[in-house]
């Protein structure tokens, strides 16, 4: 029957797709994830010359700022 379109009087309808647990899982994740990001950045312009983060210490020649 279920060729023709047709339905059982007591079949289940379908279901919309909704929110459940893995997906707050997700969003958790990348929230943990985008914080981490921030903080190596923060940290590494902390500690980088001229304050870039991207920039590279010259080998030997290491310089942490003061506090």
């Amino acid at each position: 029957m279920s060729q023709f379109g047709m339905q059982m009087p007591g079949a289940r309808t379908k279901r919309a797709a909704s929110i459940n647990v893995y997906t707050g899982l997700l969003f958790v994740a990348v929230a943990c994830l985008v914080a981490a990001t921030a903080v190596a950045y923060i940290s590494g312009a902390k500690i980088a010359p001229d304050g870039k983060p991207w920039k590279i210490q010259e080998k030997g020649r290491i310089a942490l700022p003061s506090k």
